[in-house]
């Protein structure tokens, strides 16, 4: 906490003029990242009606957004510890729930190969793209190169 207010030139204690507590500043920071999220996905999207070019539009946006280190995206896919409490836990799940359902309309969209699983279609295409948060290192391909090889894994051949 005394990071935080350093960083933005506070006193530690006025922090909590405006937030009750560390908790309440990770789910606002959290919130952040799933509102910037939806954003660029629904932007990216907007203009197409092609089912397959939606979503490969909308993994691009995100996988965009989660490696620019300037956005509070990333922080979506924080640490799932076992430290955080029931109210936390309930509040960040009602935000990932939220981004969830967008991708979930957008892969439900898409006709599947016959005998393809939908139910892992979507966890399995986003966990894919949210694994490049680990690996992925810049001065390579582009986030949005690495969005493309990515998502032509999942898409069945035309």
């Amino acid at each position: 906490m005394r990071d935080i207010a350093a960083t933005f030139g506070i006193l530690y204690g006025s922090l909590y003029h405006h937030f009750g507590s560390k908790e309440e500043i990770f789910i606002m920071v959290y919130s952040a990242g799933v509102e910037h999220l939806v954003d660029e996905v629904e932007r990216a999207v907007a203009s197409l009606s092609d089912a397959w070019g939606r979503l490969e539009a909308a993994c691009t946006a995100h996988l965009v957004a989660l490696l620019n280190r300037d956005s509070p995206a990333a922080t979506v896919l924080a640490d799932w510890s076992s430290s955080y409490t029931e109210t936390m836990r309930a509040a960040l799940v009602l935000q990932r729930d939220r981004y969830e359902q967008l991708f979930e309309r957008l892969t439900n969209a898409v006709a599947l190969p016959v005998g393809s699983n939908r139910r892992y279609f979507r966890p399995g295409l986003l966990g894919a793209l949210n694994g490049a948060l680990s690996w992925y290192r810049r001065g390579r391909d582009s986030p949005a190169a690495v969005a493309r090889h990515l998502f032509a894994l999942f898409r069945p051949p035309r």
